[in-house]
């Protein structure tokens, strides 16, 4: 399971590695290079946080930064206050997203060298494949719209909180419509899937990313992130059947836009 990221129902031959490496130490390095790059993105999304609240709070921004304001009751009363803002929520999808995305694409490079496009699924997926998961996940969607509808305990606000706040809504769509869903699919199914899949088959795999993306929507309640799992499932095998990140990006970022507009 060297380079499991074609579509999963080809031979297990095709998966043959050129280079002969240990899987545990294939997957223990794509698994400190997941944590690196999740730390990278918060200390970012922290970073530009904390500037954001500081540029919407003029007598914090006077005291100048220190760690010593973190600490500072009336900077974490402006913090609570600007959580759910929308210009800072873009900035910090927008920044985080872009910079982890390359450090990924980057790092993987370096680590899996010619075989880089294949791990990360970077390839053109089949067209019947976009049609086939895209049906899957408007069928989907809908189901957990009416959900939604029918029970209030799978209804969030964090979304509408967000965009009442916001200045720039081009801004919102570009962070979190389209980079927020890109960066993840790199990090979940494209460095981590293809990491575990050196230890794991198709099905635990797909089961263990979805179960992190669920766990990276903790702004969301428990309720509404049991409705996220599914939807981490459907990407999953969207990835691994298709053979390429390109499917669950599309429907990532899908999902995403329509969340951005229809409030």
């Amino acid at each position: 399971m060297e380079y499991p990221s074609g579509p999963e129902q080809r031979s297990p031959e095709s998966f043959q590695p050129t280079i002969v490496r240990p899987p545990g130490l294939e997957f223990a390095m794509g698994v400190a290079l997941f944590g690196m790059v999740l730390m990278v993105f918060f200390m970012i999304q922290s970073s530009v946080f904390i500037w954001g609240v500081l540029k919407h709070s003029p007598d914090l921004m006077a005291k100048g930064f220190s760690l010593d304001l973190l600490s500072d009751p009336r900077m974490e009363e402006r913090m609570n206050e600007l959580v759910f803002n929308g210009d800072l929520v873009a900035q910090e999808a927008l920044w985080s997203g872009l910079v982890c995305t390359l450090l990924i694409i980057g790092a993987v490079r370096l680590w899996k060298r010619n075989h880089t496009n294949q791990f990360l699924g970077l390839v053109k997926p089949p067209f019947k494949q976009v049609l086939i998961w895209l049906g899957a996940f408007i069928a989907l969607g809908i189901l957990i719209e009416l959900l939604a509808y029918l029970s209030p305990a799978f209804r969030t606000d964090f979304m509408q909180k967000v965009i009442g706040s916001t200045t720039n809504i081009v801004w919102l769509v570009i962070g979190v419509g389209i980079v927020a869903p890109l960066f993840e699919e790199f990090l979940l199914r494209g460095l981590l899937y293809g990491s575990i899949r050196h230890m794991a088959d198709e099905h635990a795999s797909v089961a263990l990313v979805a179960g992190v993306f669920t766990l990276m929507h903790m702004q969301y309640d428990v309720t509404v992130m049991l409705l996220i799992l599914p939807m981490g499932i459907v990407l999953g095998y969207a990835r691994s059947r298709s053979g390429s990140i390109w499917v669950p990006v599309l429907l990532h970022m899908l999902n995403n836009l329509v969340t951005v507009v229809m409030p």
